[in-house]
């Protein structure tokens, strides 16, 4: 431990030293610094037994090693090369197709990497990886009391928010300009039946907005079924007068360039929506767009609150801001089964927690834009599956950093995973974790942009080291608290002799075990947000709904972690992805 301990203290205290050296020496290439650090690390090593004895020699070289590593990793970070800037990005540019297949494979390789530690690493170094089980353990500990503090400061936002009315307030704050913007509403469908898209409709069309101001963007598929999409339209053309108008797109399958999915589709609908907006004479200036998915039920206040957010932010940043509301998934969630209660569960309160306290909070399932900000962005990358966070990153590199996602706290409500049987509703919670952490796709993207764009070197390292640190625990972290104790004695029997074998297992478990109530945050939460309960329950389902908490830590195991390995050891072998929709279901009259 004490190796590896010296190792990160020379890497991270030599790469900050790099920094303050850059900015007073700008012309060195200080990476032969590192190398030199290195260099010496490998002498000292190998060769200084004799003068350093009891092993200083073996710490020594592993502080100058990971010394020089932080001096040469900053130079390559903040240069953008290591020793010959001109050979280098030739060099880069002649096997670019090899290096964007290293970066798809990186994420995979990491996870494993970190997954098979306790194995590979307890042969040699059995008390590093007790230690670091211990560290992961705290790390999971300080998490989970920070989510549970800022799941309460979300949920108190959220609660402002509803209080307020926001049709007054963008009178009161905006008087000579808030009536001039119209809202135009996306919403991609594919597969979703009309009793799904209906309540999505309804609820934009009842907005305490004025009517002659929303327009509904309908964007089908052509792969879709063509019954479904003429019993839509029918509903359209009932609608369209409610508001100041209903467009229809459909988009081609397999097209050149696409992926089919909601990027691609939302590209089309803004492309061939656009002349029918100019010919109504309505300025790009003057729109503001917001995406839903089709199974969306937004606040009646949702898009005044929404466009209120917008104009509060200096004018000379609106445009550089996408608005976002509190994800609920509260439409059929009586009626999923509880592995997928807790998922939903799970995933909006741990959104409201990084909405309520987190600078780098991402684009994620819908989002409020400028018109004009869109097309400035470019709209979303069409051939990749996760359109929402690539959107966040493609915006990021495009305004050179000064990109944020701001949420207003008011709620949308989405639908639970929900199938028509048991396994079909567990195959589609899997596929669809699958496929939101197959965002492991825009790391090639994110790094390529890293070393083009002139930008803030600290907060463009940090929204990257955010991204690689989000996926790789996503996957292994969970695990590796749970089960990386287990292997140490077995890959290792002379650790059982030792004292730290037996305390291992008691602090960790006391550790996680005080982790675990930080939940009664989440029930509390959870008890004021919910639905009502189904009136007609048996006491033992009431019951149960309770006792289901007990479960988070498999769920966590198997539905969250499982799926974000596959996805990230699928990009590593090269198994692309398409996207998929979640099939919805909602098998009672009452949810």
């Amino acid at each position: 431990m004490r190796i590896l301990l010296f190792f990160f203290i020379g890497f991270l205290s030599f790469f900050y030293i790099s920094e303050v050296a850059q900015r007073l020496i700008k012309e060195i290439r200080y990476s032969l610094i590192g190398f030199i650090f290195i260099t010496l690390g490998f002498l000292v090593g190998f060769l200084g037994g004799g003068i350093l004895g009891g092993g200083l020699n073996v710490l020594t070289a592993y502080f100058l090693i990971g010394s020089g590593l932080g001096i040469t990793s900053h130079h390559l970070l903040s240069r953008k090369f290591i020793l010959f800037k001109d050979m280098e990005r030739e060099f880069v540019l002649k096997h670019e197709d090899g290096f964007e297949r290293f970066l798809e494979i990186l994420p995979g390789a990491l996870t494993w990497l970190a997954l098979t530690s306790p194995i590979w690493l307890s042969f040699t170094l059995p008390y590093a990886v007790a230690y670091l089980i211990l560290i992961a353990d705290v790390y999971w500990l300080l998490t989970a009391l920070r989510i549970s503090i800022f799941i309460i400061i979300g949920y108190r936002k959220m609660q402002i928010a509803k209080s307020k009315d926001w049709p007054q307030e963008l009178k009161n704050n905006f008087p000579k300009v808030w009536d001039k913007y119209y809202h135009l509403i996306l919403i991609p469908t594919y597969k979703e039946a009309l009793y799904i898209l209906e309540p999505a409709f309804n609820a934009v069309i009842n907005s305490d907005y004025p009517k002659d101001k929303i327009f509904i963007l309908v964007g089908f598929e052509q792969r879709d079924d063509p019954q479904k999409i003429a019993q839509t339209r029918a509903y359209l053309k009932k609608i369209e007068k409610k508001i100041a108008g209903v467009f229809i797109t459909t988009h081609p399958y397999g097209l050149p360039g696409e992926v089919a999915g909601q990027g691609s589709n939302k590209n089309w609908m803004i492309k061939h929506t656009m002349p029918e907006l100019n010919k109504r004479r309505i300025k790009a200036e003057d729109i503001f767009v917001t995406t839903l998915d089709a199974d969306f039920v937004i606040h009646p206040m949702f898009l005044a609150c929404a466009l209120h957010k917008y104009l509060s932010q200096p004018e000379t940043e609106r445009d550089k801001r996408t608005f976002t509301g509190v994800f609920l998934y509260h439409n059929n969630y009586w009626q999923a089964p509880t592995p997928m209660r807790l998922m939903a569960a799970g995933t909006s309160f741990w959104q409201l927690a990084e909405m309520a306290g987190s600078d780098k909070y991402m684009n994620y399932s819908s989002m409020s834009i400028s018109l004009v900000s869109l097309l400035d962005i470019g709209l979303w990358i069409p051939d990749k599956v996760n359109d929402d966070n690539g959107f966040y990153w493609k915006a990021y590199f495009h305004f050179n950093g000064d990109y944020k996602v701001i949420p207003h706290f008011l709620p949308i409500s989405a639908d639970a995973v929900q199938d028509t049987t048991l396994f079909k509703t567990f195959q589609n919670q899997y596929l669809q974790i699958k496929r939101w952490a197959y965002g492991v796709e825009h790391i090639p993207f994110v790094i390529k942009q890293y070393f083009q764009k002139e930008m803030d070197f600290w907060d463009k390292t940090d929204k990257l080291l955010f991204k690689i640190w989000g996926d790789l625990k996503w996957g292994f972290l969970a695990i590796f608290v749970t089960f990386g104790s287990l292997f140490i004695p077995l890959v290792n029997p002379n650790f059982k002799a030792s004292v730290l074998s037996v305390n291992l297992p008691i602090v960790s478990s006391w550790i996680l075990t005080v982790a675990f109530f930080g939940l009664f945050v989440t029930i509390f939460v959870h008890e004021k947000v919910s639905p009502k309960r189904p009136a007609g329950w048996s006491i033992f389902k009431i019951i149960w709904s309770y006792i289901q908490w007990l479960f988070v830590p498999i769920i966590l195991i198997t539905i969250s972690s499982l799926p974000a390995i596959d996805a990230q050891t699928s990009l590593m072998f090269g198994k692309k992805l398409e996207f998929r929709v979640t099939n919805k279901a909602r098998l009672l009259e009452k949810a």
